[in-house]
């Protein structure tokens, strides 16, 4: 097995631990929502359900829905046109224990 396939599997691990994960649309996938008018003003938020690796033409992809968007519907687009948002719940659940206690504290 491919040393890069091994990373791309064990982050793609990691993703799916953390799901479903919270994000934002860029610039490239925004337009192409506006032009298919599936959302309005402002940029949608976006709720990332799953990723996946779609070989080596494709990469790593990823489904999401619109959280505003009241319909079942999903989405498939690469994961790098998808920004995640910095502050998930649980990282900063895992900052906040490790600032309670100082390093060498029983």
């Amino acid at each position: 097995m491919d040393f890069d396939q091994v990373k791309r599997s064990h982050f793609i691990h990691n993703l799916r631990r953390a799901l479903p994960l919270a994000a934002h649309a860029r610039p490239a996938l925004l337009a192409f929502l506006r032009a298919r008018g599936v959302n309005g003003r402002g940029a949608p938020r976006l709720i990332v359900l799953d990723v996946f690796d779609a070989g080596e033409d494709r990469g790593l992809m990823c489904r999401f829905a619109i959280a505003e968007d009241g319909e079942a519907s999903s989405f498939i687009a690469p994961l790098a046109q998808v920004a995640l948002a910095r502050r998930h719940p649980a990282a900063r659940l895992r900052v906040g224990r490790q600032r309670q206690l100082p390093p060498g504290a029983p």
